[in-house]
């Protein structure tokens, strides 16, 4: 395959600037935009990236540069047309119909807004071909949450920015940030380290100042958030997934457990489709029972989703887990024992 030439490098360099630079109210220096471009492959200095922000300015007049204080933040206009090569087909236009769908129920809705052009232009792909049956599939497709769903919380547009810009650019931010029962926000230095999408909140997994103990924050308890110079510290041996098997984003109560519990067949139906865990194992007890065998995260999700079946589970082992739950249900007996106030 022959090399591009300069001429071919321009094009791409250019046009790489132009998609980069954020719509209203955001916008983007150019110190902000060269890391970008590294980050896309693209070497070039500062200097040309100013060269060619102020020919691009002279030639798209809603490609504005914001001057007001320093650095200088380069920004669209909120209602600029979409720029894309080649043009969104009807696929592409179904599927972000239906990421819109799914995303809206799952993200904050300022997560969603940077997508927001795609949405739109591909709502007019579908209106223009509504003949086609591919355009009609949104129609025929609902994706619902998995139990009770609470809203999803609020995230600082500017907080959101910071965040995902230091997650890309391996670099350090600073936040306050309120913990959940402290009264008032703190001041912490923090080594974003992976972002989870958990029931619709955004939960930043990270370490504080030079520590390399990996902990998590919510980003909606973020009050302000301030991308820093200093490149991130990552711990050597921290691996996100490995996190996250171990509870690491849920309210851990210890070390993963062997769960062995009696389940109504009704909950081994459920099991055998979609198991605990890699090393669950299944063994009948009688006709209308099974025993369930399987290694799992020791966190308040695992107490719930077995409080959630009420008599149809039965937790045999650990027996600190068993006492735990036959306290938790005493309780509920006496609370509901009580006649109800009129």
């Amino acid at each position: 395959m022959p090399r591009p030439g300069p001429e071919a490098e321009t094009v791409h360099r250019l046009w790489t600037l132009l998609r980069l630079i954020p719509r209203r109210p955001r916008r983007a220096d150019t110190g902000t935009l060269k890391r970008q471009l590294d980050a896309e492959g693209i070497d070039v200095t500062a200097r040309s990236i100013q060269r060619d922000l102020q020919h691009l300015a002279a030639r798209f007049p809603n490609l504005h540069c914001d001057e007001r204080s320093k650095p200088y933040g380069w920004s669209w206009d909120g209602d600029v047309p979409l720029l894309e090569i080649p043009g969104m087909g009807l696929g592409s236009a179904v599927t972000f119909e239906l990421v819109q769908a799914y995303l809206a129920h799952a993200l904050p809705r300022s997560t969603l807004r940077t997508l927001d052009p795609y949405f739109a232009r591909a709502r007019e792909v579908i209106r223009s071909t509504a003949s086609a049956k591919l355009a009609r599939w949104p129609s025929k497709v609902r994706v619902l949450p998995r139990g009770f769903s609470l809203r999803a919380p609020a995230v600082p547009p500017r907080v959101l920015d910071v965040v995902y810009s230091a997650l890309l650019e391996e670099r350090r931010l600073r936040a306050h940030y309120r913990a959940r029962h402290a009264s008032e926000a703190k001041s912490y230095e923090i080594n974003p380290l992976g972002l989870v999408v958990r029931d619709g909140t955004l939960a930043l997994v990270c370490t504080f100042w030079d520590y390399d103990d990996p902990h998590y924050v919510l980003l909606h308890r973020m009050t302000q958030a301030e991308l820093l110079d200093t490149a991130a510290r990552r711990p050597k041996a921290f691996d996100l997934d490995t996190f996250l098997a171990r509870g690491g984003v849920g309210f851990v109560h210890g070390d993963p457990v062997v769960l062995e519990a009696v389940v109504a067949r009704e909950v081994a139906i459920t099991l055998h489709e979609t198991p605990l865990s890699t090393d669950q194992v299944l063994t009948p007890v009688d006709e209308s029972r099974e025993l369930v065998r399987a290694t799992v995260p020791n966190t308040l999700d695992l107490r719930g989703w077995l409080q959630s079946y009420g008599p149809l589970i039965e937790v045999k082992k650990p027996l600190a887990l068993r006492n735990e739950l036959a306290k938790g249900a005493r309780q509920l007996a006496r609370m509901y024992s009580k006649r109800a106030a009129k």
